[in-house]
């Protein structure tokens, strides 16, 4: 595995960069002990980098023994360990450099006054391998953090499939039997209608399966859908059911969860309107207020008709998916008054 620090190149830069403060600092402390300028850049150089190198190894000793609560001794003492080898190789390697370059008459004396520096140096090198340690343990929290949020996003779409092909096949099966019931009956009466119908239902059927592969779509679709659906409806139902639009053209663009408002117009049939004999309204608002959409959806119901089984199961969902989606800025509100049931939604307006 790649280090995470080599992996990045912000991360490389900002890595590389940190050792230069510390350079400086290094060459100002050889010239304050006397030592030539050559003598002192070569050395703070030299010490820098094969810092970088070998605090670059901490990673692997991070990685292999994670910190957990209540289990930091057999760590802390790999860390010491490290700390104090590496420290020591460090500081080898260092004088092994001074010796080389001491061939060139300018580094002569280089070997004999690194040697005298070398305690300082040493404890430098060991103190810098645990701060990067601590560094890499930073990095390595941070990861996780990630890993965990990805981890929990994918598990929250997942859900969101899961629940979308659960609703589909809640909604679908009784629909369709009902549509293919009625086309059933309307070929030996009205053969027009029963196409019609058969029309209707086809395009119902591929615009849902279509919006199911998405994660959004914009209003205006979800609108499309829900007119498709309860113009197959109109035929089922005749004279029986009437559909009132009312559509503020701003809030089309609207993204929202799709399939969310199918559910509802389905309630509003099933639980409303195919209870009362005389039939009735089903009315639909749409309005931009602001940077927000609201949405209601009326109709009436015979109150003293038994509760058909599945009743609040689509409500509960439409909840559920729309602040899973926005969160407390989206609300659904429902509202009983004069034999009327009223589903109101409030989300935030955005846009791709």
């Amino acid at each position: 595995m790649l280090h995470p620090i080599l992996s990045s190149r912000p991360r490389r830069l900002a890595y590389f960069l940190a050792w230069v403060p510390l350079t400086g600092l290094l060459g100002y402390m050889g010239l304050s002990q006397g030592w030539r300028l050559g003598e002192s850049i070569a050395v703070a150089l030299a010490f820098s980098a094969v810092g970088s190198l070998i605090c670059l190894t901490s990673w692997f000793i991070c990685k292999a023994l994670p910190v957990e609560e209540g289990r930091l001794f057999r760590p802390a003492a790999a860390w010491a360990a490290a700390a104090l080898v590496d420290g020591g190789l460090w500081t080898g390697l260092l004088l092994g450099i001074a010796t080389l370059m001491a061939r060139w008459p300018a580094f002569a004396d280089l070997p004999a006054r690194l040697a005298k520096a070398l305690p300082v140096l040493w404890v430098l090198a060991v103190l810098l391998y645990l701060a990067s340690v601590g560094l890499n343990y930073a990095i390595l929290a941070q990861e996780r953090a990630r890993e965990a949020e990805r981890r929990n996003l994918e598990s929250q779409l997942l859900a969101q499939e899961a629940e979308l092909r659960a609703l589909r096949a809640q909604l679908n099966p009784h629909f369709l039997f009902n549509a293919l019931n009625s086309i059933s009956a309307l070929t030996s009466v009205d053969s027009k209608k029963a196409r019609e119908m058969c029309v209707l239902l086809s395009e119902f059927l591929r615009r849902s399966l279509a919006m199911g592969e998405r994660t959004s779509i914009a209003l205006k679709e979800e609108l499309d859908l829900v007119r498709n659906y309860l113009a197959i409806e109109q035929i089922r139902f005749g004279s029986r059911l009437v559909v009132d639009w009312q559509v503020a053209e701003p809030a089309l663009p609207a993204q929202l969860p799709p399939l969310l408002l199918q559910p509802l117009a389905e309630n509003a049939i099933k639980h409303g309107i195919s209870g009362l004999t005389e039939g009735g309204t089903v009315r639909i608002s749409v309005k931009a207020d602001g940077d927000r959409v609201d949405i209601a959806l009326e109709n009436p119901f015979d109150p003293d008709q038994p509760p058909k089984k599945g009743l609040g199961l689509g409500l509960r969902q439409v909840r559920q998916r729309l602040q899973g989606r926005f969160g407390n800025r989206a609300a659904v509100e429902t509202r009983v008054a004069d034999d009327n049931h009223k589903v109101l939604l409030s989300f935030p307006l955005e846009v791709p």
